[in-house]
C-alpha cells in the first residue's frame, strides 16, 4: 500500500541544533544519538521558556535524576517512540517531529513528578519539598505545551486541521491526568477492584503512549487511519510496559519491599488482596504496615507467590502486548517497513516466564 504523505509542508529539523540539514534529508542515526538530540532539544525548550535561573535550575535538576530524561542512563522512551513512528511513517526527521518528542517526553516526566510527590518521595540531591516539586511539575507540562505548538505550526497546520490537533492533544492530557487522580484516589481506599487498577493503569500510561505515538504519526500524514491506529499501537505498548513494571515492583524477595509492602492499588496486589477476600483480615496484606518484622514481611511474600497474582498479571500485559504487535502489523500494512518499531517492541518485550519469576 503507498505511504501516506502530509499535504502541508516540511520544516527542516536542526540535525544539531545549531545548522538545519537539507530539506527532506533523511537522518541517519542510531537510538544514542537520537536520545542525545531529544536531550538537547528539551533543554533548548527549557531555556527559551523560563527566564527564572533558580525555577529553570530546579527542573534541570529534577531531569537530571536517575530515570528522568537528562539522566545518561535515561531512555527517553516516549519522547523516542513520537520520533521513531514519524520516522516509520515519512522517514525524515524535522523540526515537527522533534517538538513533538520534546512535548510529549516532558508530559512523561511531570507525570514522573506528580507521582513522586503521592508516593511522598524527594529527590535525591536537590531535596525539593511537595510544593516544590508540583511546581517543577507544572513547569514543565507548560515548556512541554508550548513545544506542542511549536510542533503544531512546523507541521504546517492552520484552521480546522490546527484546532483538530490540538484539541486531540488536549484530550490524551486529560486522560493522562485522569490516571494520575484515579492512582492517587485509590491509595486512599483500602480496596480496589481489579477493574478499576486496570483502568488506572490504561488511563496513565496508555493514554501517554496514544500521545506519542499518535502526535508522531500525525507530524508526519494527515491519514486518519494511520495516526488513530498509530495511537492504539502506544497505547497498548505502554499499558504492557507499566503492567510489567508493576508486577516487578509487586513484592521483592531480596529485601521483602514493593508494592505490597507500600499498599499500592497495582493490578497484581490488588488481585492479591481480593483473593483473601474471607480470610482472617490479620493475614492481609494490605493492612501489614512498612514497619512491621521481616518475618510477617516474608510471610506476605510467601502469600503472594502463591496465589496466582503475578501469572493473573503477566497474562493481562501479555494481552495488550499482543494487541500492540496487532497494531504494529497494521501500520507496516499502511506504510512498509517499521523495523525501528519492531525494534522498540522487541527490547521491551520479556517472556511471561520472566516476568512469572520476576
Amino acid at each position: 500500500m503507498n505511504r501516506p504523505e502530509r499535504t502541508a509542508s516540511s520544516v527542516p529539523w536542526p540535525h544539531n541544533g545549531h545548522e538545519p540539514m537539507e530539506q527532506g534529508n533523511p537522518v541517519q542515526v542510531d537510538t544514542g544519538s537520537t536520545v542525545a538530540m531529544l536531550r538537547a532539544e528539551i533543554r533548548k525548550t527549557i531555556d527559551s521558556n523560563c527566564g527564572e535561573s533558580n525555577f529553570r535550575g530546579a527542573m534541570f535538576c529534577a531531569l537530571c535524576r536517575p530515570g528522568f530524561a537528562l539522566h545518561p542512563q535515561a531512555p527517553c522512551r516516549a519522547g523516542i517512540l513520537t520520533l521513531e513512528v514519524h520516522r516509520a511513517i515519512s522517514r525524515p526527521l524535522n523540526t515537527a517531529a522533534m517538538q513533538a518528542a520534546v512535548a510529549v517526553e516532558l508530559h512523561m516526566q511531570a507525570a514522573y513528578l506528580f507521582d513522586n510527590v503521592a508516593d511522598r518521595d524527594k529527590g535525591p540531591s536537590d531535596d525539593l519539598s511537595p510544593s516544590e516539586e508540583l511546581a517543577v511539575a507544572i513547569g514543565l507540562l507548560s515548556c512541554g505545551q508550548s513545544a506542542l505548538y511549536e510542533a503544531a505550526f512546523a507541521s504546517g497546520r492552520h484552521g480546522p486541521g490546527l484546532r483538530s490537533l490540538l484539541r486531540w492533544a488536549g484530550d490524551c492530557a486529560v486522560h493522562c491526568s485522569t490516571g494520575q487522580f484515579l492512582d492517587a484516589y485509590l491509595e486512599k481506599r483500602t480496596m480496589a477492584t481489579t477493574e478499576e487498577a486496570l483502568m488506572m493503569t490504561s488511563l496513565k500510561a496508555g493514554s501517554l503512549g496514544r500521545f506519542a505515538a499518535g502526535l508522531g504519526a500525525s507530524m508526519a500524514t494527515d491519514d486518519s487511519d494511520t495516526v488513530n491506529l498509530s495511537g492504539e499501537f502506544g497505547y497498548n505498548l505502554f499499558t504492557y510496559l507499566q503492567l510489567v513494571d508493576d508486577l516487578r515492583d509487586a513484592c521483592k524477595a531480596h529485601d521483602l519491599q514493593g508494592d505490597l509492602m507500600q499498599h499500592k492499588k497495582t493490578l497484581p496486589v490488588v488481585f492479591f488482596h481480593n483473593s483473601l477476600r474471607g480470610s482472617n483480615a490479620e493475614v492481609v496484606c494490605s493492612i501489614i504496615p512498612p514497619e512491621e518484622s521481616r518475618e510477617a514481611k516474608a510471610d506476605a511474600w510467601r502469600r503472594f507467590e502463591s496465589s496466582g497474582s503475578r501469572v493473573f498479571g503477566a497474562i493481562a500485559a501479555e494481552a495488550f502486548l499482543n494487541r500492540a504487535k496487532s497494531n504494529l502489523a497494521g501500520i507496516r500494512s499502511r506504510v512498509g517497513t517499521v523495523e525501528n518499531l519492531e525494534r522498540i517492541v522487541s527490547s521491551f518485550e520479556i517472556t511471561p516466564q520472566e516476568v512469572v519469576n520476576s
